[in-house]
């Protein structure tokens, strides 16, 4: 098959889910075509080096007008109408005709704030449509944009599957969707075999409690905040880690400075994969506070790595942790009990490697990068040939 892939970046670090999902495809002898608006060449080179099954297409702005130069003939798709108009139908010209000139199967959106984004191209593209669900599109933007409810319900009906993450975003989708048929549960994954413990399991004097995710609301710093005060409180020796970066980072400053927790956490910024693994190795403890996911990546990576996670029951974090079973759970915005979580597994360390052992296995049953690759290639096929079986992931 020719599957076109479109984003709004590749390959990004924070989107390790989507190039790990371009190079398995790839290496089933898929021809994968990646529509991207911003194109990291070094990073592209160094992942797909020497891959003939892979094309990174630029469609920014840049890319569509030196198409539109060299292709002329573009300029009189939008020759009526205002001037608005008139620049819309030449971007939807020039984009129709891009995607046309890879002549890809499937087109997959891996986001609905894309899909939203192509809206008058979606019903032109002659190949079979497919759309990702995957938690800020569908739980956020819904509340803030007003329009944002009847676009997206155009784009369900105009493709041909919904991908989403989790039943609990397929659970958030339901209302938009006159079709349910259409939708389909894939869990993330990773390659199990980049993240695993390459150290023994360290006990210590001073517990390393590690978070990585951008700086932003949805991530719940102030509620890891309020749980890390709570545990230092109890006596607790700590240190919390958090890597990411973004708009929300002066806010975190502040409340980490009002706290006087600037002893125990200390902000890492942006960190390169091969680093974030380094640290997986180190730490004891992974956090996860958010107050929405989808299904956060990070904890499929720790989990791997066998570290005890506690997370909220953000989003389907709570499809994917048995609570006391393979990590800990607790209600959103609930920073006392998070608190009770972490003291619990700082002062035990047989509990501590119980829960990431079993972490490990679970990831590998269930969220490996096989699997996901297995079930998305299923439904592909699926649409190619309506006869193809697909199995459901449990």
């Amino acid at each position: 098959m020719r599957i076109g892939i479109v984003v709004q970046s590749f390959p990004s670090i924070s989107e390790t889910f989507i190039f790990n999902r371009v190079l398995y495809l790839s290496k089933r002898g898929h021809q994968v075509i990646v529509f991207a608006r911003q194109v990291n060449m070094d990073m592209q080179r160094q992942l797909f080096a020497g891959n003939s099954n892979v094309a990174v297409v630029a469609c920014g702005n840049a890319a569509l007008v030196k198409h539109i130069v060299t292709h002329p003939w573009l300029i009189a798709a939008g020759n009526n109408g205002s001037r608005q108009g008139f620049k819309k139908k030449i971007i939807t010209a020039a984009r129709l005709a891009l995607f046309a000139r890879y002549r890809p199967d499937i087109m997959h959106f891996e986001f609905s704030g894309i899909a939203v984004d192509h809206l008058a191209e979606i019903e032109k593209i002659t190949a079979k449509k497919v759309v990702s669900c995957r938690g800020t599109g569908e739980k956020v933007k819904l509340l803030t944009d007003k329009g944002r409810k009847e676009k997206l319900q155009q784009v369900f009906n105009q493709v041909n599957l919904v991908h989403c993450v989790s039943n609990d975003i397929r659970n958030a989708i339901s209302p938009y969707c006159s079709n349910m048929d259409k939708v389909f549960i894939n869990y993330p994954s990773i390659d199990t075999e980049r993240f695993k413990r390459s150290s023994e399991y360290a006990d210590a004097g001073v517990i390393t409690i590690l978070t990585i995710g951008r700086l932003t609301f949805q991530k719940g710093y102030l509620t890891g905040l309020l749980a890390v005060r709570k545990l230092k409180q109890s006596g607790v020796k700590l240190r919390w880690l958090i890597v990411g970066a973004g708009p929300q980072e002066e806010e975190i400053v502040f409340h980490i400075n009002q706290m006087q927790l600037n002893n125990e956490v200390e902000m890492l910024g942006a960190k390169k994969r091969e680093e974030v693994i380094d640290l997986y190795n180190k730490v004891n403890i992974f956090l996860l506070p958010s107050v929405y996911e989808g299904v956060a990546n990070v904890v499929l990576e720790a989990m791997s790595m066998e570290l005890p996670v506690v997370s909220t029951k953000s989003g389907g974090m709570d499809e994917v942790i048995t609570h006391d079973a393979d990590g800990l759970l607790t209600e959103v915005y609930d920073s006392d009990l998070l608190a009770t979580h972490m003291e619990r597994l700082a002062k035990d360390y047989g509990l501590r490697k119980k829960l990431g052992v079993a972490a490990r296995v679970t990831v590998q049953n269930r969220f490996n990068i096989n699997l996901q690759a297995d079930i998305f290639e299923a439904h592909y096929k699926k649409l190619m040939d309506t006869t193809a079986a697909v199995t459901q992931p449990v």
